[in-house]
C-alpha cells in the first residue's frame, strides 16, 4: 500500500464527497479507490469511511485520520517545492483560501504575485469562514484572506496580517445619474432586497448592523452567490448589500447606484491568515512578503472602495 498515494485517495473523496468522482479526480478506477481506503482501514484497526449506497461521510477516526493525511501532503508538496525552488524565485502552488465578500482582493493578489513571481502557480478558493478556518487547521490552504477579529480565528495558531477595513455599500439599478452617496441602514431596510442565506457570515453581520437601529430584516430573496446577487440587482427588480470590494466589482458595469450604508459606518477587519504552527515555506514567505510591501497596498487601496 503506497500510503501518499492513499492519503491523497482520502482528501479527493472527502472533497468530491462521492466515490466514482474521486477516483476520476485520481485518474483510477472506483474499485482502485475503494480497496485502497480499505487497506488503509486494515493497515489502522479502525473504520475511516461510512458506506452505504453512496458515501456517507467518514467517521470520527476517520476525520483525525484526513486531518493527517491533509499535513503529510503538505508538508510533502512543501517539500518538493523547497527543494526545486530558491528564495528568489519560488516555484509551485500556492492556495488562497477566501471568504466570497474578499474574492475581488484575493484574485488581484493572486494575479499579482504571479506576474511578480513567474514560477509560481496561484489557485484561489472561495470558502465559508468556517470552511476556511478548518483548511487553516488542517494546513490545506497556504494563506487565506477573511474575518480577522472571528473568535476561531483567534484561537488558532496563525499570523494575521492587516489588510483592510471591510465597509458595506447600497446597490440597485441606476434611476438617474443624480443620487446620493450614502444611505441609511435604516432607510436600506425599506428597500426590496436580495441578501445572502442566513448562515453565511457576511450575512450575519448585516443582521447585526440592521440590529442596531432596532430592525430585524425580512429580504425579498436569498441566496448563497454573490454572484448570484449581483445579477439579481441587475435585473433592477431588487437591491443588495455588498461589501467594497465587490461593490467596486460592480461599478465596472456602470449602471448601478452604489451607496455607502450610514448611521452606523460599519467596518469589519480583513486579514490575511497563513498558518504559523509549522515553519513557512518558501511559497508562503513569498506571499507574506508580498503582502506587506508597497505595491499591493496600493493595489489594495484602489479596489477595497468603490
Amino acid at each position: 500500500m503506497n500510503i501518499i498515494d492513499t492519503f491523497r485517495y482520502l482528501v479527493a473523496l472527502e472533497e468530491h464527497k462521492h466515490f466514482s468522482r474521486a477516483a476520476q479526480a485520481c485518474h483510477i478506477t472506483q474499485p482502485a479507490l475503494s480497496n485502497a481506503l480499505k487497506s488503509l482501514e486494515e493497515e489502522m484497526g479502525l473504520k475511516i469511511v461510512n458506506r452505504g449506497r453512496n458515501y456517507e461521510g467518514l467517521t470520527e477516526e476517520g476525520e483525525r485520520v484526513l486531518s493527517s493525511a491533509y499535513q503529510v501532503l503538505h508538508e510533502l508538496d512543501r517539500l518538493k517545492m523547497e527543494i526545486i525552488s530558491k528564495k528568489e524565485s519560488p516555484t509551485g502552488n500556492v492556495i488562497i483560501g477566501s471568504i466570497p465578500s474578499a474574492l475581488p482582493v484575493a484574485s488581484s493578489f493572486a494575479a499579482s504575485i504571479c506576474f511578480l513571481h513567474k514560477g509560481l502557480k496561484p489557485v484561489v478558493r472561495s470558502m465559508t469562514s468556517h470552511d476556511l478556518e478548518l483548511c487553516l487547521e488542517n494546513l490545506s490552504v497556504d494563506v487565506a484572506f477573511g474575518y480577522s477579529e472571528r473568535p476561531e480565528i483567534q484561537s488558532q495558531e496563525v499570523e494575521i496580517i492587516p489588510q483592510y477595513e471591510e465597509k458595506y455599500f447600497f446597490l440597485t439599478k441606476k434611476k438617474s445619474e443624480f443620487y446620493e452617496e450614502s444611505l441609511t441602514w435604516s432607510d436600506a431596510s425599506k428597500k426590496d432586497l436580495c441578501l445572502l442565506t442566513p448562515e453565511m457570515h457576511n450575512r450575519k453581520l448585516i443582521d447585526i448592523f440592521f440590529a442596531k437601529n432596532n430592525i430585524k430584516i425580512n429580504p425579498v430573496m436569498q441566496t448563497d452567490s454573490i454572484f448570484s446577487l449581483l445579477l439579481t440587482v441587475y435585473t433592477g427588480q431588487l437591491s443588495t448589500i455588498l461589501s467594497g470590494p465587490t461593490a467596486n466589482f460592480a461599478k465596472i458595469n456602470g449602471e448601478l447606484e452604489i451607496r455607502e450604508l450610514v448611521e452606523p459606518a460599519e467596518t469589519t477587519a480583513i486579514g490575511i491568515m497563513i498558518p504559523a504552527g509549522n515553519r513557512l515555506s518558501i511559497v508562503q514567505n513569498a506571499a507574506k512578503t508580498f503582502s506587506k510591501s508597497q505595491g499591493w497596498k496600493k493595489i489594495l487601496n484602489d479596489i477595497s472602495i468603490p
